[in-house]
């Protein structure tokens, strides 16, 4: 087994941030490049009162992703828009790792595949806005759980008021059903 790192930063992020402006300086200061976002993984988590209501439990997680930070967030502007209009102004908190491993181009998508796994396993479906699970490329690479569960579950202190949950009339509801293990 080869043990990988998540060493997971944060940031507040809202879907009209400016890349050059803001979001890029933040992710600077915690010292990461653009070189090194273009293999990242990340989780886009609700950072309030509000949470998801999955089948087997409730999480703030709405997205796991990986690849090119600076084009997938932008991707993601859309439907991040639409859940911000439905829970009002307040900002998401985005978890972003560089997991690395020598002679291994794939750690990041092995990374997450592992989270995915692993939320389905806790919270009986993919994320929210995940579409499917991805299958793990590096069977033989392992994650801390507590490093996992840190970034998609609810963490020490935090109250949430509200578990959300979609129907069938929202643009939510055919993302959040088609991936429910029960």
């Amino acid at each position: 087994m080869v043990h990988v790192t998540l060493g997971w930063q944060r940031i507040k992020w809202l879907p009209d941030d400016s890349w050059s402006k803001k979001t890029l300086p933040m992710l600077e200061d915690m010292g990461l490049t653009l070189t090194e976002l273009k293999r990242s993984v990340y989780v886009i988590r609700l950072n309030g009162e509000y949470c998801i209501d999955y089948p087997w439990g409730t999480s703030p997680t709405v997205y796991v992703g990986e690849g090119n930070f600076h084009q997938r967030i932008n991707k993601h502007r859309e439907w991040v828009t639409e859940l911000k209009q439905l829970v009002g102004d307040f900002e998401f908190e985005v978890c972003i790792a560089v997991p690395r491993i020598r002679n291994s181009e794939f750690a990041y998508k092995d990374a997450e595949a592992a989270i995915l796994e692993r939320f389905g396993q806790k919270y009986g479906s993919a994320p929210l806005w995940n579409k499917q699970f991805e299958t793990r490329c590096c069977p033989h690479y392992e994650y801390a759980d507590k490093s996992i569960n840190d970034v998609i579950g609810k963490r020490s202190g935090s109250r949430y008021e509200w578990a959300l949950r979609p129907l069938n009339s929202s643009p939510f509801y055919h993302n959040y059903m088609r991936t429910h293990l029960e």
